[in-house]
């Protein structure tokens, strides 16, 4: 793409930014998208066709360049991945993984099942199956304003109908980093949950890394027979759309001197009628709130199921997480950070 193609995506569809992060020429927005669904000594999964297709379509309507590999060997897919690292920029841009297939998993990893998989004896997984990990570790490798990968793993007919996905969930990435894993048996006739909520929120106007994984969570472990894990990102960013520009202060209003008696004044404005006090907030500001106030918050949080950890106090991550969580039930600004309106309705919710 040429740098005037480049700038032009950006204006149409909004660069992927973190926080305060200015656009970068340099850095467009990257995805890899691995469907296999023909398989040379296994059935078919034409689930992953469509899930791949359906992602693909969601990513470049955003303005991503996606590399795709369909029915790839394990030599296509290391392609792709080569393609993929070179193709990311060095910060300012997005990128994203998507992957859709057989998966197996052996010695407490996580392999992927290329095309061409024909497994003999379990020990064939470690020269013929693609380590999830060595994706998740090209996706870690350079800084990103925003990155995420999803796995949407098929257990092979006569496997465990379960992977352990905290394997993949629970591995050392760079802050900018979210995980999505689900395991199901694959639909027949449609997209898999995991790609259709992919897909479904990749279309809001405004896609942040940890409110995508919180709605996509809740759409996957609503769909029956299927398990997820998620690793949400220390720094949430922007992988579509950018945040909202600050309003604008209000015009400056200067002193004017009297008309001349010689011409009519305009009669006084009229006093509005009195009106009825706003309601006091039971809480105030984030930045105003004591250390018994954000255990509170934690508390109530924790209440509505929006967060599991330490009530301490402390507003790391998690909490962060919880609180866009909340945001997005509200229909506000998801920015992580409570407003006194919005944490007196979550006090008063508990």
């Amino acid at each position: 793409m040429t740098q005037k193609g480049i700038s032009a995506a950006l204006i149409l569809f909004g660069a992927a930014l973190a926080p305060g992060q200015p656009a970068r020429a340099d850095s467009p927005n990257i995805a890899l998208v691995i469907g296999t669904a023909t398989y040379a000594a296994m059935p078919a999964v034409a689930a992953c066709a469509r899930s791949a297709n359906v992602v693909a379509a969601a990513l470049r309507a955003r303005g991503f360049t996606v590399i795709e590999r369909a029915d790839a060997s394990s030599g296509g897919i290391d392609a792709g991945i080569g393609e993929f690292a070179q193709k990311t920029g060095d910060g300012g841009g997005a990128a994203i993984i998507y992957v859709c297939g057989y998966a197996l998993e052996f010695n407490n990893r996580i392999f992927l099942l290329p095309a061409t998989a024909r497994l003999a004896r379990p020990t064939d997984i470690l020269t013929q199956g693609v380590l999830a990990k060595s994706l998740i570790d090209t996706i870690s490798r350079k800084p990103m304003a925003a990155a995420l990968i999803a796995f949407d793993l098929i257990p092979p007919p006569d496997a465990p109908s379960k992977l352990t996905l905290d394997t993949i969930s629970g591995v050392t990435v760079r802050d900018e980093v979210g995980i999505v894993a689900a395991s199901s048996p694959a639909p027949q006739d449609r997209p898999t949950p995991l790609a259709a909520a992919l897909a479904s929120e990749l279309g809001r106007p405004v896609v942040q890394t940890d409110s995508l994984l919180a709605a996509v969570q809740a759409e996957v472990a609503a769909a029956p027979l299927h398990t997820i894990a998620l690793h949400n990102p220390v720094k949430a960013g922007y992988l579509a759309g950018a945040p909202r520009a600050p309003a604008p202060p209000p015009p400056t209003v200067t002193a004017t001197a009297p008309l001349p008696a010689a011409f009519p004044q305009a009669a006084p404005p009229q006093a509005a009628p009195p009106q009825a006090a706003p309601p006091r907030a039971i809480m105030p500001d984030e930045d105003q709130m004591t250390d018994t106030d954000r255990r509170k918050v934690q508390a109530a949080l924790a209440i509505l199921g929006y967060y599991s950890l330490a009530v301490d106090g402390r507003f790391g991550a998690e909490t962060r997480a919880a609180i866009r969580r909340f945001q997005h039930e509200l229909r506000a600004d998801m920015t992580g950070r409570l407003t006194a309106a919005e944490a007196s309705r979550l006090i008063e919710n508990r």
